[in-house]
């Protein structure tokens, strides 16, 4: 279900909704790896090495953080009206969509729609319903058609389940399409499907919100709807679609009415420290640009209204909708919103439903707003809806899209003649590049420090907390002969193992070897590996937190704290690989100066994990003049090194190496699924440096 570590994430991910019964329930994660010979996951032993510069775990654990809540800041809506707004609506909804995975919009294919048998109910027929998304990728859901329609054509309710237990056929997700058939609405009820691979940009966003988009557009297929009389309601995981098809239909909305019920706050209320909130909430860098109740006004002039409880949309009347309200009175349609409060559990029972029925009948039919009796209701056994089935006999499943997606996304491989050529294709990987790891914090508080010196071994030896963005100190080892009198070349490494690790290591390429032989190593714990390992935050979350979430889902075991980081990273635009990026540069300025480090010899060295950080470090740091690298294998085609959303559209490992093709790089364990060697010598000779590479 998801990612299971930084190191081992973005793999392909088809679940069922069974399995995310509630947005609180645990969800299960493998134990992060530990360097050999490590104390266990989560020991305070691993904390007291004495090779560690922080004084205590607190210490680490408070960085980490104070650097969440910097990153998780809500965005704060600006009142804008008339043709200014919808200029920003027209930009926010394109850049939501991209977020998404869905810019541009895909093809709408043939909904090649297939029918189950139909299911009888006293006030309407259900039927299975399978309808086309992609080439070959189909999704199903519930139609629930009115064997009594008053009006000819019909008003019509979208109505996607959310996490509830056995999906649409959930109790109470039946009642809300039952009464609402009994009143006269066509209602489809959509299924809601998890599928990411985020390396192509995919999210369970992309597939939900893309399944909703068909959704209504079979509602308009139908002779028996009205296609200006469309409105649209969810729950929980189906409030969160709510919103996200408000935004991606925008300003030509087919959707005249929305009801948003238990899912609609910042996102800041669904990011936690030491656990995360249900994965198909997490979609790439929206938190550069909006939150949700921003995002569910992009469809003004739709009419919205907001159902909200005793979960993490407790604050919502208080904090979001003032605001909202001020936006669509300054556009002349304030008549359009409602909030209502219940202090309720998170559900979406009988009288939140009364109140979605009036709403409905106020915007679809012109009535009074008012709450709407729901009837007595007889719902069928959730075996008997489960066992409708729709012939979907050319449905090859969600693990289409990512094919789909490649073909669509994946990069051409240039073919570079000439230093001028590769200069300007240079510089177009690395703005995207920026993009793709997203922008640092300033730096705060005191400035780099050493915290204590020794001399060991012949070696001196200093421990030194480095600047990097935001609150982030990186704990650094400094090597340097006791003997050496002169300015040294300096090597900076980076291994995922840890510092501690890289100082025991021995052997002639050894860190300490090439102190003693003659130069300045510094040997850096970067985001997440050695003191910085999130494993730190374990136990000291709550502690350390300034900022108390309406509703908080606890914490996770240490070693499920990493996935935490890394659902939460994707909201930010901002993933490991760019902090530690961003860390491994802080260090190198440090070390540049220093007087005793001769600058115009800057060596990086990353292993692990940390190879492809060390990598991205250097495109951005021309004083890195020569890189040791050794990833073992990994790339992000296979999935095996730490994510960054949307990578693949840019290039695998080969391409990034080619970006420093002035530069003199070896590289150790470049597996052929992350691009051709051949390829990449090719591009160094045209850049002028053919003996620049070197692979191993």
């Amino acid at each position: 279900m998801g990612p299971r570590h930084l190191a081992q994430s973005a793999r392909v991910v088809e679940v069922t909704t069974a399995f995310l019964l509630a947005l609180s329930f645990p969800v299960s994660a493998a134990p992060s790896a530990s360097p050999a010979n490590a104390p266990p996951v989560g020991s305070d032993q691993w904390w007291q090495d004495p090779s560690n510069v922080l004084s205590t775990r607190a210490d680490a654990a408070a960085m980490h953080v104070a650097y969440l809540e910097r990153m998780s800041q809500s965005h704060r809506l600006t009142v804008r009206k008339g043709a200014e707004f919808q200029a920003h609506q027209k930009a926010l909804r394109r850049t939501f969509l991209a977020c998404a995975g869905l810019w541009p919009l895909p093809d709408r294919l043939p909904l090649d729609l297939r029918h189950s048998e139909p299911l009888d109910h006293e006030w309407c027929t259900i039927r299975r319903v399978a309808y086309q998304l992609w080439p070959e990728v189909y999704a199903t859901g519930l139609l629930y058609m009115p064997k009594s329609l008053p009006e000819q054509p019909a008003p019509a309710v979208l109505c996607p389940h959310g996490h509830w237990p056995d999906g649409n056929a959930h109790p109470v997700v039946q009642s809300r399409c039952l009464a609402l058939a009994k009143m006269g609405y066509v209602v489809f009820s959509t299924t809601q499907n998890h599928y990411e691979d985020l390396p192509w940009g995919v999210s369970h966003q992309t597939v939900m919100i893309w399944s909703n988009i068909r959704g209504l557009d079979l509602l308009e297929s139908l002779a028996e709807v009205d296609k200006t009389r469309i409105g649209c309601t969810g729950c929980s995981g189906g409030g969160l679609q709510t919103e996200m098809l408000l935004a991606a239909e925008g300003e030509q909305s087919r959707i005249r009415a929305a009801s948003v019920v238990g899912m609609t706050c910042d996102f800041r209320e669904i990011i936690f420290p030491a656990s995360h909130h249900c994965v198909c909430n997490h979609f790439p860098n929206i938190m550069r640009c909006a939150d949700p109740p921003e995002l569910a006004t992009l469809a003004m002039p739709a009419a919205v209204q907001f159902l909200t409880m005793n979960d993490w949309t407790r604050r919502f009347e208080k904090d979001n909708f003032p605001l909202l309200v001020e936006l669509y009175k300054a556009n002349g349609l304030v008549e359009r919103l409602d909030c209502h409060y219940e202090p309720t559990e998170h559900t979406f029972d009988k009288s939140k439903r009364e109140r979605m029925y009036g709403w409905m009948e106020k915007w679809l039919r012109g009535k009074e707003f008012k709450p709407v009796s729901e009837p007595e209701i007889k719902t069928f056994p959730v075996k008997t809806l489960q066992n409708l089935k729709a012939d979907d006999g050319g449905n090859k499943g969600f693990s289409q899209i990512s094919g789909l997606f490649a073909k669509q996304f994946a990069p051409s491989v240039p073919k570079l003649a000439s230093r001028a050529e590769w200069d300007s294709w240079r510089k177009g990987k690395l703005g995207a590049l920026d993009d793709l790891l997203g922008r640092p914090l300033g730096r705060e508080g005191d400035a780099t420090r050493t915290v204590a010196s020794e001399t060991r071994d012949g070696l001196v030896i200093e421990k030194v907390l480095v600047a990097s963005e935001g609150p982030v100190k990186v704990p650094v080892l400094v090597l340097r002969s006791a003997k050496a009198k002169i300015k040294l070349p300096v090597v900076v490494y980076a291994d995922s193992r840890g510092k501690a690790a890289m100082l025991a290591d021995k052997g002639a390429e050894s860190p300490a070897v090439v102190a003693r032989s003659g130069s300045t190593v510094v040997l850096a714990d970067v985001r997440f590996a050695g003191e910085m390992r999130l494993e730190a935050i374990s136990g000291l979350a709550n502690k350390l937190s300034t900022f108390k979430p309406a509703s908080n889902v606890g914490e996770r075991p240490a070693g499920q704290i990493p996935l935490s980081w890394e659902r939460n990273s994707i909201f930010w635009g901002r993933p490991a690989a760019g902090m530690g990026a961003t860390d491994l540069r802080a260090v190198i300025d440090y070390a540049c100066g220093r007087d005793d480090v001769e600058v115009s010899s800057v060596q990086l060295v990353g292993c692990g994990d940390l190879a492809a950080v060390a990598m991205f470090a250097a495109a951005g740091e021309p004083r890195a003049k020569s890189l040791r690298l050794d990833f073992g294998g990994k790339c992000y085609q296979a999935r095996t090194l730490p994510l960054v959303p949307f990578i693949l559209r840019h290039g695998d490992v080969a391409t990034w190496l080619a970006v420093l093709a002035d530069r003199r790089v070896e590289v150790a364990g470049l597996s052929g699924q992350a691009g051709s060697a051949e390829w990449l010598k090719a591009v160094f000779r045209a850049a002028g440096n053919a003996d620049g590479l070197r692979v191993k």
